[in-house]
């Protein structure tokens, strides 16, 4: 008997070592010019989402909506504690504008009042492809000045 195992893309099969998804976001100094390659939507997404939520509003010349507002976030003054909520509320929002494929599963915020005071924070990120809930990864951010 068959077992259906949900919609996954051809691409994100273990065996996919020739296909190229697109282009990720290269962690090392490589003086060839070469980019940094994906092959799997997952890894594809967790650097669309790097881009998306460590790109600033309005940086972009051509597309200045295109980013998170977590930069203006942290230099706001710090009412109630709201800083969580603000920042899931920025994430939350530019990921349904920009990256619709993705499900935010779970925002982990690691500071405290000393990181706040100088302009820093941490997050985990838990996401997941709505194509396929059981795609999920981790994507862990140190955003500071």
């Amino acid at each position: 008997m068959a077992i259906e195992l949900g919609k996954i893309n051809v691409a994100d099969l273990a065996e996919n070592d020739y296909k190229i998804v697109g282009i990720g976001i290269n962690k090392t100094n490589d003086s060839n010019g070469i980019f940094a390659v994906n092959y799997t939507t997952l890894k594809q997404a967790k650097d669309n989402l790097t881009n998306l939520i460590m790109t600033r509003k309005g940086e972009r010349e051509l597309n200045p909506t295109f980013g998170c507002d977590i930069w203006d976030i942290l230099f706001e003054p710090i009412i109630n504690e709201t800083i969580n909520t603000k920042i899931e509320s920025s994430i939350l929002d530019a990921v349904n504008m920009w990256l619709p494929y993705l499900e935010i599963q779970q925002i982990i915020f690691d500071y405290d009042e000393n990181d706040i005071d100088t302009n820093k924070i941490i997050l985990d990120v838990k996401f997941a492809l709505k194509s396929n809930t059981s795609l999920t990864d981790n994507l862990t951010l140190d955003i500071k000045n």
